[in-house]
């Protein structure tokens, strides 16, 4: 009977937690419901039953580690400043660009690589004679500038690239 009681007395705290966070739970609802309807719950739900898992001293080894916390502020670090580039018109446009038109570029790098011969000088004078090439070379060498000057502006080295 005791058990019973117990139980009894959590069901009540928990129905009074409900009710004096109503708000909370109530504003999450509309967002619960549009993920239910994308498929997003489901995901989740799949995702934890076959990939999470059921050592939950190891989940919370995990989440609670000094990695998984760098990770998350590196994570979040990167998606600011990705944020805060494409926050500008012209960098957005231009992402948005090539990202409309990379089956395009990605088919032009494929063919290019069907040929492994050495370029020549005769080579070298035909793509500087070809509009669209020496636009690409211009913006190539226009973003190494950029990213040279940037270097040398904050003393920084790209490391890992070895």
């Amino acid at each position: 009977m005791m058990e019973l009681s117990d139980e009894k007395d959590k069901f009540d705290t928990l129905i009074q937690e409900l009710l004096d966070n109503s708000d909370i739970v109530l504003s999450l609802l509309p967002l619960l419901k549009r993920l239910k309807e994308a498929g997003i719950i489901d995901l989740f739900a799949g995702i934890t039953k076959d990939y999470v898992p059921t050592d939950v001293e190891f989940l919370g080894h995990f989440f609670s580690s000094r990695e998984f916390t760098y990770s998350i502020l590196k994570s979040a670090n990167l998606v600011l400043s990705l944020l805060y580039a494409l926050s500008d018109e012209k960098v957005s446009d231009t992402v948005k660009n090539v990202m409309f038109n990379l089956r395009g570029i990605i088919d032009g790098v494929s063919e290019s690589q069907k040929d492994n011969s050495p370029l020549s000088i005769i080579d070298l004078y035909r793509l500087s004679r070809d509009r669209n090439a020496v636009r690409g070379i211009r913006a190539y060498v226009a973003v190494m500038r950029s990213i040279g000057e940037i270097f040398e502006r904050t003393g920084k080295e790209c490391k890992g690239l070895d």
